[in-house]
C-alpha cells in the first residue's frame, strides 16, 4: 500500500515537472478589456459571451441599466476575440462583434440599448474636433410633445440648455460647449439637469411632476473647460418606473480624464 503511494506521488511529481517544462516559455500575461454600457427594458436577463467564456453569474439586468466590464487573458499570437450578448430566455443573439487583437488594440467597447424585444439603432455622429456631439434618446411612450433639456446651478441659479425639442423615442445630437457657469466639473456635478415641455420653464416632461423629471449632472460627464471638444458622448434617457427622477445611461466609455 505504501509502495503504491510513492509511485503514486512519484508520476504526479513528473506530471507537474513536464507541464512546467513544457509551459515556460509560453506567454500568457496578454489581456485585454470590453466594457458594455446599455439599458434594457424588458422582464429577460442578458447573458454575455467571450470567447469560449460565458459569464453566467454576471448576467445583464432586466429592466434596468446595463453595465458589463471584463479582464480577457489570453495567448500571445491570438489574433481577434469575440464578443456576443444574448437573451438569456429566448437564446436571440443581440450583439456580435469581433475584437482584432492583433491590431495592438486592447480596450474595447459597445454599447446595447434593447426595447420590447427589439435592439435600438445607435449611429454616433463623427468627431468634430471644433465641438463636442452630445446625443440625447428620451424613451417615453406616453407622450411625443418636445423636449428641452436644462441644466440648472442652484446655488447661482445659472441655466444652460443642453438640447432643446428633443422628440422622445427619436435620436437627436446636438453641438455643446461649456456654457457660461458651467466650466468646472464641481459645479456641473452639483447641479440639476431638469426635462421640461419645450418652451417652457415651468412644465414638466414627465408625468406633470417636478421629482420625476430631473437628475443630477454628477457622473453625465457633461463637457467642461478641461474636458472639452472632440467628444461624442450620446446618453438613453428614461423617467425612472419606480418614479426615482430620470435615469440616464451614458453609451460611451469610461474616463479617467473627465
Amino acid at each position: 500500500m505504501i509502495r503504491r503511494y510513492i509511485q503514486a506521488f512519484a508520476l504526479a511529481a513528473l506530471t507537474l515537472t513536464g507541464l512546467a517544462s513544457c509551459n515556460k516559455d509560453v506567454e500568457t500575461n496578454k489581456a485585454f478589456t470590453v466594457a458594455i454600457h446599455g439599458y434594457n427594458i424588458g422582464d429577460d436577463q442578458l447573458e454575455v459571451t467571450v470567447d469560449t467564456a460565458v459569464y453566467d453569474q454576471q448576467l445583464l439586468r432586466a429592466n434596468g441599466q446595463l453595465g458589463f466590464s471584463t479582464v480577457y487573458p489570453y495567448f500571445a499570437g491570438k489574433k481577434d476575440a469575440t464578443i456576443s450578448v444574448k437573451n438569456k430566455s429566448t437564446g436571440k443573439e443581440l450583439l456580435r462583434e469581433t475584437m482584432p487583437l492583433a491590431s495592438g488594440q486592447l480596450e474595447f467597447f459597445y454599447n446595447l440599448v434593447y426595447i420590447n424585444g427589439q435592439v435600438l439603432d445607435i449611429k454616433p455622429p463623427a468627431v468634430d474636433t471644433s465641438t463636442n456631439k452630445l446625443g440625447f434618446y428620451i424613451y417615453y411612450p406616453d407622450s411625443k410633445d418636445p423636449i428641452d433639456i436644462l441644466l440648472y446651478d442652484p446655488n447661482t441659479g445659472a441655466m444652460a440648455y443642453l438640447a432643446k425639442e428633443v422628440v422622445p423615442e427619436t435620436w437627436v445630437y446636438v453641438d455643446y460647449v461649456p456654457a457660461e457657469g458651467f466650466t468646472d466639473k464641481n459645479i456641473i456635478g452639483g447641479s440639476t439637469v431638469y426635462f421640461l415641455k419645450a418652451g417652457t420653464l415651468d412644465q414638466w416632461a414627465f408625468n406633470n411632476d417636478e421629482y420625476a423629471s430631473q437628475t443630477s449632472g454628477f457622473g453625465m460627464y457633461i463637457p467642461h473647460q478641461n474636458f472639452n471638444l472632440g467628444k461624442v458622448q450620446p446618453y438613453f434617457i428614461r423617467p425612472s418606473p419606480q418614479g426615482y427622477g430620470v435615469e440616464v445611461a451614458r453609451l460611451f466609455p469610461n474616463t479617467d480624464k473627465y
